[in-house]
């Protein structure tokens, strides 16, 4: 469900629980419930994420171990988009329930934060020559499929000129303000097809002075979408 869903961060987007908890949902695979401060953090280590196989850069079965992580965690309850959402209800998948602090009630701004277009206030089109970024915490993308020709309706990517400010994971996460526990490792290069429209601004207050794109249009490409470069977590 979450594929036909705009995306509220870069690999984010936004969804309450049947049980009422909001949730943020990472690549359109995972979901991480958001808590209160106070409450206790599982620990992410019981997942393994950092030392799992499919990170290094020379993994030769990597989507295959992916998949086989994503089967590990735990099932989440249904879940519903929020922030420009279609109505629905997305059935039990794989999801990872970790609890994260947020300051005092935040659990129910989250579920109703605005959507980020107010902070992509420009507008422009892609040059014959234009090359973007996206950078994601998993080796399969939902958004910008490897191997396909199209970068999804609402996605965000990255101007090339800052891709030398986010040479791995965390970096990524901080200067995307992308409030996430994971690392944004896969990098990927998208060069969409030219005179297509895109929304531009910065990545908000709380980033590290990043700028952002969205690609408010299905995209096509003009080269097929290479497979994601893998950085470093650190």
């Amino acid at each position: 469900m979450f594929d036909a869903v705009p995306e509220w961060r870069m690999g984010l987007h936004l969804a309450v629980g049947a049980d009422e908890r909001a949730y943020l949902v990472i690549g359109g695979e995972v979901a991480v419930a958001v808590e209160e401060i106070g409450t206790p953090i599982e620990p992410v280590e019981r997942v393994a994420y950092l030392t799992s196989s499919w990170l290094r850069p020379d993994c030769p079965r990597r989507e295959e171990l992916f998949e086989e992580w994503l089967d590990y965690l735990w099932p989440t309850p249904e879940l519903r988009p929020v922030g420009g959402a279609e109505p629905g209800v997305l059935g039990s998948e794989a999801g990872l329930r970790v609890a994260t602090p947020t300051e005092s009630g935040a659990t129910n701004r989250l579920a109703t934060a605005p959507a980020d277009g107010g902070q992509l206030p420009f507008a422009t089109r892609s040059q014959a020559g234009t090359v973007v970024y996206r950078w994601e915490p998993f080796p399969v993308s939902r958004r910008c499929r490897a191997g396909g020709s199209e970068i999804a309706a609402a996605s965000f990517a990255a101007p090339e000129q800052e891709r030398p400010f986010m040479p791995s994971g965390f970096a990524a996460a901080s200067r995307l303000a992308l409030p996430s526990l994971l690392p944004a490792c896969f990098l990927y290069a998208l060069e969409p097809a030219a005179g297509t429209a895109i929304e531009c601004g910065t990545a908000g207050p709380m980033s590290d002075g990043g700028v952002r794109m969205r690609f408010p249009h299905a995209t096509p490409t003009r080269a097929r979408i290479a497979a994601p470069a893998v950085l470093p977590p650190l």
